[in-house]
């Protein structure tokens, strides 16, 4: 009797891209209605219009992130609050510049559109 060994699943340099984009659609979500909720919230507790005070949150905070996740990582430590030798190797290489950049889309989408 011969046993049937299983064949692994193939892997390749798109293997678990599914559920990444998954992880970083839904983190853009939760963060553009947080972000949106809050400036509809301080838009109208001043007076303004409420697709401006939404635009100007996801300008602002779009912006932060962005920055934020481009600021290069090697050359300092937040614990330490040393300086090394290290030159610095780059981006942060995390989806917060992602996030910030589909932020400052919907920013430009809701000033454009003004839908509320």
């Amino acid at each position: 009797m011969t046993e049937q060994v299983p064949t692994p699943p193939p892997v390749s340099r798109w293997t678990g891209m599914g559920e990444a984009l998954a992880r970083l659609g839904l983190a853009c979500l939760a963060t553009a209605v947080g972000v949106g909720g809050l400036g509809a919230i301080v838009a109208v507790a001043t007076g303004r219009d409420v697709a401006g005070g939404m635009a100007g949150a996801y300008y602002l905070v779009g912006t932060l992130l962005f920055l934020i996740g481009m600021f290069p990582t090697g050359g300092f430590s937040v614990i330490r609050g040393t300086i090394t030798r290290r030159k610095p190797t780059g981006s942060r290489q995390e989806p917060m510049f992602l996030i910030g950049l589909v932020l400052i889309a919907i920013g430009v989408i809701v000033d454009v559109t003004r839908p509320f």
